[in-house]
């Protein structure tokens, strides 16, 4: 392909944060620069040069990025660390063990290139101050949670009767009513970017004439479009999945459906695949198909379940590969499905 196409996943809500964590957020410290000479701030601005066009694609995609982190480990490791202390800003177990999951270092290390990037803009769109915002917040969060997973994995809460769980405890408090309004505030504005230049890339691979293009990410759409559907009915977690009113998504289920099986039939399609610049040489070929398959089985799933009234098995983290019948499932299986699908195109 001449150009990447990249996607971005995005849901309306935080997972554990729509439970309603609501607090202040971060004012963004002032400039010292006041006290530099005149000469100095020309240098400077001569020295901070806008971004090449390649930069800009970079940044962008380190926002697409940090967005699923944010959507993916970050969400399961808070829903988990929640699952057993009480929601609140007193510290209340709910069972005599805890833990949450770890933040992996390559979302900090982009959090780190996204901040060089965005720094060196001299104009500024409304998402990158709202990422200005956002990253120390989100670092700050992170970086909690891998200390709560450390603390909880050794079992030193043994050792001092959870004394310094406490003190985590109100740092993830805290850090968690600030990360809710900037998190949400920066993914609208990343959901508004990227549904304009998503749709700006649908009509230009059409007019190009690359179908199997096309066909990939308007059923990615197509699974994301669901994905918020399901928010817009109030359908939070798996605890409401029964409430579901698949009526009214059958329209997108049947499009759905017809969408991956379109997909599936060009990954088994070399040639065309070949015509359009796929380096079909990629490992990931294979786990981004297993990953549309899942999605789809997972979708259809959750429809006999919620036509059957059967709950889902558990309301915790998912297993990717396993098909479970589950809102959380779902999310889980588009996310993976998004994410190979970035690997396969930049092999």
């Amino acid at each position: 392909m001449k150009r990447k196409w990249v996607v971005v996943c995005m849901v309306a809500s935080l997972s554990v944060l729509a439970a309603g964590c609501s607090g202040k957020t971060s004012e963004t410290p002032k400039s010292e620069s006041g006290n530099e000479t005149a000469e100095q701030e020309i240098e400077e601005e001569e020295e901070a040069a806008e971004l090449s066009e390649e930069e800009e694609q970079e940044l962008y995609n380190l926002y697409i990025s940090i967005n699923n982190y944010m959507l993916g480990r970050l969400s399961s490791s808070l829903s988990k660390y929640f699952e057993y202390v009480e929601f609140q800003e007193e510290f209340e177990l709910l069972d005599e063990d805890y833990f949450c999951y770890s933040i992996s270092e390559s979302m900090f290390d982009d959090l780190d290139r996204a901040d060089e990037l965005s720094g060196r803009k001299q104009e500024k769109s409304e998402l990158d101050e709202t990422y200005a915002a956002l990253s120390p917040v989100l670092r700050e969060l992170a970086t909690v949670l891998n200390e709560v997973y450390e603390y909880t994995d050794e079992d030193s809460f043994q050792d001092d009767d959870y004394a310094k769980g406490k003190e985590l405890h109100a740092s993830v408090w805290k850090s968690c009513n600030e990360y809710e309004a900037v998190g949400m505030d920066f993914m609208d504005k990343l959901g508004n970017v990227a549904s304009e230049q998503r749709e700006q890339e649908l009509e230009e691979m059409k007019e190009q004439g690359y179908v199997v293009a096309y066909s990939l990410v308007r059923m990615i759409s197509t699974a994301q479009e669901i994905q918020t559907a399901i928010y817009e009915q109030g359908i939070e977690d798996d605890s409401m999945m029964l409430e579901l009113d698949t009526e009214a998504l059958q329209s997108l289920y049947d499009q759905y459906m017809e969408e991956t099986e379109t997909v599936l039939g060009y990954l088994k399609n070399e040639e065309a695949l070949t015509n359009e610049g796929f380096p079909v040489q990629s490992a990931y070929y294979v786990t981004f198909e297993d990953a549309v398959q899942n999605s789809a089985e997972e979708l259809k799933e959750i429809f006999r379940k919620v036509a059957e009234q059967e709950a889902p098995n558990g309301y915790g983290i998912v297993n990717p590969f396993t098909v479970d019948g589950s809102i959380a499932g779902f999310n889980n299986k588009v996310s993976a499905m998004i994410d190979e699908y970035n690997r396969m195109i930049s092999y």
